[in-house]
């Protein structure tokens, strides 16, 4: 589980530091007005930002996500991870549906305001009316004392609406693809990574343009929308269809590098811990057998013994444990374990032929069944 978090938190903050100036074009065009537009396209706002601002203007609003990146995409994995192991079948896709949306709904109180004070943010030097704001805190501060509760969670509803399909489609599709191989190299997790992350957000897209120009209706002190549905409406009169595309093309420029660089940093964390979990040695020669641990040879003596001395206990708890992966790892204990049992079934013979004064009984199945008393 905590593996979960780890390598989701350190793979989400590698994925944003690589698409961030991606994410400021984005917002950028989303939001901007369509009868008197500011730039003509992805290239066109990438360079014009630069010009004005410099490459720190492509990282504005970096803060914000990057403060909460961690623990959205801990979540996110952690969710993922626990909710796709719980199910009847782990490795069905149906399991990794369920998961992905589970994991989508799970971050988004933590996502959407965070969205909102960075999209704020991006775009405020373009407001000549809005309020500026020098760090998230101070924008969430602001938002928290003019507009209270609602203001702080503003577009909640609508980053559900996305999120939710979004999360699902994205694992999904990833699990396809990493299915398609028996030995996935680095360099295939990171496309199947980048490829997961553009499906994700073709799907999604439509929904996120509308959740961006909520979070940012009102800045300059004039709301125009009354909600979702509203924005929707008066886009589309004024826009046509063609506003649930806006920024598109800097979103999949984005997608693409953010979630390959994601997915192999967290696989990548799993494997290495996982690697590291156990130090045995295994001939990668050698198939690795699959033993049933409650038919183990090895578990059904230690179901006999149930007064055993603590030592022989923990000898035989260990030997369990080898068990479940390689029952010829521990052959050389089970010869000593074997010649200490032996040793204690003479004792045991002794004593009960002293105590009953039967001095030449042999014992039957049943009795050779009595726990061992050390």
């Amino acid at each position: 589980m905590a593996l979960d978090f780890v390598a989701g938190c350190l793979g989400g903050c590698c994925g944003l530091l690589v698409g961030h100036p991606f994410d400021t074009v984005k917002v950028h065009l989303q939001t901007q007005d369509y009868k008197n537009p500011l730039y003509r396209g992805t290239y066109d706002c990438l360079k014009k930002i630069v010009q004005k601002e410099s490459l720190h203007g492509l990282y504005r609003g970096l803060s914000s996500p990057l403060a909460s990146i961690s623990v959205l995409n801990a979540i996110v994995f952690g969710v993922y991870g626990n909710v796709q192991r719980q199910t009847k079948d782990p490795e069905s896709l149906f399991a990794h549906f369920c998961a992905g949306t589970a994991a989508g709904l799970s971050q988004t109180l933590i996502c959407s305001p965070m969205e909102l004070v960075k999209s704020r943010l991006q775009i405020q030097n373009n407001i000549p009316n809005a309020v500026k704001h020098k760090n998230p805190f101070q924008a969430l501060k602001y938002l928290w004392n003019t507009e209270g509760r609602r203001g702080v969670f503003k577009g909640l509803g609508i980053t559900i609406a996305r999120d939710v399909p979004g999360f699902s489609s994205y694992f999904v599709s990833f699990e396809m693809m990493m299915r398609q191989t028996k030995d996935p190299s680095a360099f295939y997790t990171l496309i199947a990574g980048g490829l997961a992350g553009t499906f994700s957000w073709i799907i999604s897209f439509p929904v996120d343009v509308v959740k961006s120009r909520l979070q940012v209706d009102g800045i300059d002190g004039r709301p125009r929308y009354n909600g979702a549905i509203d924005c929707i409406k008066k886009s589309y009169q004024a826009e046509g269809l063609a506003f649930f595309t806006r920024g598109l093309n800097s979103t999949l420029i984005r997608a693409f590098p953010m979630n390959a660089v994601c997915f192999l940093v967290v696989s990548q964390v799993m494997k290495f811990f996982q690697n590291k979990s156990l130090d045995v040695s295994i001939s990668q020669s050698e198939p690795l057998p699959i033993v049933d641990y409650n038919q183990g040879f090895i578990t059904r003596v230690f179901n006999r013994i149930h007064h055993g001395s603590p030592y022989q206990h923990k000898s035989i708890r260990y030997l369990i444990f080898l068990d479940g992966f390689h029952e010829a790892t521990c052959h050389a204990d089970m010869i000593d374990l074997s010649d200490q049992l032996r040793e204690q079934r003479k004792t045991f013979e002794y004593y009960y032929k002293m105590n009953d004064g039967v001095m030449t009984k042999n014992l039957s199945e049943d009795e050779l069944k009595t726990p061992i008393i050390c």
